[in-house]
């Protein structure tokens, strides 16, 4: 198994010279299992991977979404493979609301709000409607769904892979201070990876010092993400979905104050590479 990050920010997209080490694009990592790809999330980080993808045609890849908040999807009408025939793309996703995955990616682009209208794209598309607890397989891994506290609802993935596994747990609100949600400890029960909603620092979270109270938001924090990683023995732990107002030195701040509860975590960062059979601990983006 084979982890990219190319997207790994929150809320929208932040591109700027304090934000430069980390990256701006939102949510978008792909991962290999096998000859199988997968990708997680169609944020603005997906526009790179695709043109990473354009020398390796033809394509075939399922796409897990998440959920479908604007800056989980926005990406994908950028995604140049969409636009080759003989490529094909299995679509997985889900919301709490009566409405499919296929019918709010046609919504996204559709004119007046994009021209390009998704029934028109000359590569094959199937859509396949989940719900907590649905399994995936394929020849080379095994990938679990768990349902999480999100506003509209967001899914959890775990891959398990040739005795390795990872777990994508992106925005989830923990429901209180001290105790795991014991699904989700179970869920992540010794995976080696487990990448994690890390977007507030208490003091945001819990409108301090100034900051307005982000509860109920449907994000968490690094201090949660440290419990969850310990109560589930987890290996490693990824900070990820950096809040758009935090700079580079910021999630420096709060990688380093993670390291001192919890040794192996690491903040994601756009071109961060995790090789299952090489490390399972990728160096920091600021070493």
């Amino acid at each position: 198994m084979r982890v990219k990050f190319w997207g790994v920010r929150g809320s929208i997209p932040s591109g700027n010279k304090e934000t430069a080490g980390i990256g701006g694009n939102t949510t978008c990592v792909e991962v290999r299992c096998g000859d199988d790809l997968f990708i997680l999330d169609t944020g603005t980080g997906i526009r790179n991977l695709g043109m990473s993808l354009m020398d390796q045609l033809p394509i075939q890849a399922k796409i897990l979404y998440s959920h479908v908040h604007w800056d989980h999807i926005q990406g994908l009408p950028f995604f140049g493979p969409l636009y080759l025939e003989g490529n094909e793309f299995d679509i997985y996703g889900g919301t709490s609301l009566p409405i499919t995955i296929e019918e709010i990616l046609h919504r996204q682009m559709s004119p007046p709000v994009f021209p390009v209208p998704m029934k028109t794209l000359p590569s094959t598309l199937r859509f396949h409607d989940q719900k907590s607890g649905d399994v995936i397989e394929t020849d080379h891994c095994r990938i679990s769904l768990i349902s999480m506290y999100h506003p509209n609802g967001s899914y959890g993935y775990r891959f398990d892979s040739e005795g390795k596994s990872m777990v994508f747990a992106t925005d989830v609100e923990h429901m209180t201070e001290d105790v795991v949600d014991p699904r989700l400890k179970k869920f992540c029960s010794d995976a080696d990876v487990l990448i994690y909603d890390c977007q507030y620092t208490e003091d945001e979270y819990h409108g301090r010092n100034g900051h307005f109270p982000r509860i109920g938001w449907g994000h968490s924090t690094m201090n949660h993400g440290v419990k969850l990683a310990q109560a589930a023995n987890v290996k490693q732990l990824i900070l990820f979905h950096h809040d758009p107002a935090h700079c580079d030195e910021t999630v420096k701040g709060i990688e380093s104050e993670a390291r001192e509860l919890f040794p192996k975590s690491t903040a994601a960062y756009e071109g961060l590479e995790i090789d299952f059979q090489q490390s399972i601990y990728p160096k920091s983006c600021f070493e």
